[in-house]
């Protein structure tokens, strides 16, 4: 991919902090007149093409014309879009470029058991409006003698120059070094999670490990320590901070253990298993003690985890659909309706439209092997807005 690239749509005339004035009509009303925050999505495709709209509907053609290349994360800071590929790539011009930012993102190719090949996705980098947009993102550093987590940072949108290591870690809370960070989550109580594989070596005997970064802690630094939760009880020397149950498996190799993605509810920590060896598991003290889920569907990888506006979780499964927690049972259900129970969903999203009457609508968008899907009512009931094969959403 070349540094530079001129987009040819002038779509983008205002962008992500304040979206995009569409002057079509929506439910009787004009967009102009009434919607005082509109939003702005970015889907990707299988082919390394990125899209928008401002209404999960209507879009006139790709900003990015097709790579090869597919996208394996989307995510937007202050006016910057970033969109992992090969490497990390942002825009800061109303679209009408892309660049590189930072280059250099791990690599973790998984076969899956239904025998796709699957790679670190849209939990590998995030953005947290609650600490001035600070981007944290996976990374494959080759200097680990001054990044034994796997973690680097942008304190300004993920702006080229930004990045730094965050090599901050509780030298009384963190044993065997260096590990690799894979996925990351920010519980509603301000607290950043991160989940890591770690081994003696870069390609053996890896386990699972988890860490968590305490909230803002007073300073313009955040320079709160990552520290380990959990260990591994497998015999390994080093400090385990928790006495409960830990993800699994333990003592394993990496090519053949889990492939563990983080999401939450709320303030309850959730990881599951994109290889399908493991499902899902939860964790209700940010990591210390893990349990498992029942309902989803074995023999299954799951995709990505969202729980759009805190009020509701789901889950996209390969080949299975989207399945959402009973928030009654504590069990997954498929969550099918207009989506089919065969549809293979990559990606979550969430939207919402303020209007000057105080209305706020509230739209959930998935990204699957068929097209953009739309649901208005939480998630009960999908609409395709859009067709196509596509891998992320944001």
């Amino acid at each position: 991919m070349r540094k530079s690239f001129l987009l040819y749509c002038g779509l983008f005339a205002t962008f992500v902090a304040g979206g995009i004035y569409s002057c079509k009509k929506t439910t009787g009303v004009d967009n102009n007149n009434v919607i005082t925050t509109p939003y702005s999505l970015y889907f990707s495709d299988s082919a390394g093409a990125l899209y928008y709209t401002n209404d999960g509907r209507n879009y006139a053609g790709s900003v990015f014309p097709p790579d090869g290349k597919p996208g394996r994360a989307l995510l937007t800071s202050g006016e910057n879009v970033l969109w992992a590929k090969t490497h990390l790539y942002y825009s800061n011009n109303d679209g009408r470029n892309i660049n590189h930012t930072y280059d250099t993102l791990p690599s973790y190719p998984a076969t899956l058991c239904n025998g796709q090949l699957m790679n670190l996705n849209q939990s590998m980098v995030i953005n947290i409006p609650e600490w001035d947009n600070r981007v944290f993102c996976a990374t494959a550093s080759p200097d680990p003698s001054r990044n034994w987590l796997g973690v680097m940072f942008s304190y300004q949108n993920g702006n080229p120059g930004s990045w730094i290591y965050d090599g901050s870690y509780d030298t009384t809370g963190v044993g065997f070094l260096p590990v690799r960070m894979t996925s990351f989550t920010f519980l509603a109580n301000g607290v950043l999670c991160g989940l890591a594989y770690s081994g003696p070596a870069e390609n053996d005997n890896y386990h699972v490990r988890n860490f968590l970064k305490a909230g803002k802690d007073g300073d313009a630094d955040y320079s709160a320590r990552w520290r380990e939760v959990t260990g591994n009880p497998d015999g390994i020397s080093y400090i385990f901070m928790g006495s409960g149950s830990p993800l699994p498996p333990y003592g394993a190799t990496f090519i053949d253990s889990s492939y563990f993605t983080l999401g939450h509810f709320n303030n309850r920590l959730i990881a599951i298993d994109s290889r399908c060896n493991y499902g899902a598991w939860y964790s209700d003290d940010t990591g210390h003690n893990w349990a498992q889920y029942t309902g989803l569907p074995a023999n299954t990888p799951l995709l990505c985890i969202n729980a759009p506006f805190e009020e509701v979780c789901l889950i996209g499964t390969a080949g299975k659909g989207v399945y959402i927690l009973n928030q009654h049972t504590g069990v997954w259900e498929p969550d099918n309706n207009g989506l089919g129970s065969n549809a293979s969903v990559r990606s979550i999203a969430f939207k919402k439209n303020i209007y000057k009457n105080g209305t706020v609508r509230k739209f959930i968008y998935l990204a699957t092997d068929r097209g953009i899907y739309e649901s208005v009512d939480g998630g009960r009931n999908w609409v395709q807005t859009i067709g196509g094969n596509y891998v992320s959403v944001y």
